[in-house]
């Protein structure tokens, strides 16, 4: 998953790795459960949640089926927060492509004065909220 020694030492410091078993010699046993719960947990830091929110979570894991409608309403809006990232980022692509463009047809032509329709087309997309 790409996570550090570091990362799963910081991780079970703070109570978040509460679930891994470890053998006599203190070596970390991943079950398979525990691996889909890391997922879940690199996956929710990787987008945004913090670890008290994750740590929070994870206590609702750990009390069964009596949490299930408070995990997925917690699943369900940071479903709509990281839709609403993906959102700004095809919005920031858009912009960067506009840019490659303009720079490509600026090093094809030799000058800075090209694109001037698609400038003022995309300002005006800008202006209409559509970008």
């Amino acid at each position: 998953m790409g996570l550090s020694a570091y990362t799963l030492r910081y991780y079970e410091k703070i109570g978040l790795l509460s679930f891994v078993k470890r053998d006599q010699n203190g070596i970390r046993h991943f079950s398979t459960s525990d691996l889909l719960t890391l997922n879940t947990i690199y996956r929710l830091k990787e987008t945004g949640m913090s670890l008290s929110e994750i740590k929070h979570y994870l206590k609702l894991v750990s009390e069964g089926i009596d949490s299930v409608s408070e995990r997925k309403v917690i699943m369900e809006q940071h479903r709509e927060k990281i839709k609403q990232q993906m959102e700004e980022l095809r919005k920031a692509l858009v912009t960067i492509d506009a840019k490659v463009k303009y720079y490509q047809t600026a090093e094809k032509e030799g000058s800075l004065g090209v694109c001037h329709d698609e400038r003022d087309e995309f300002v005006q997309k800008i202006l209409n909220n559509q970008l």
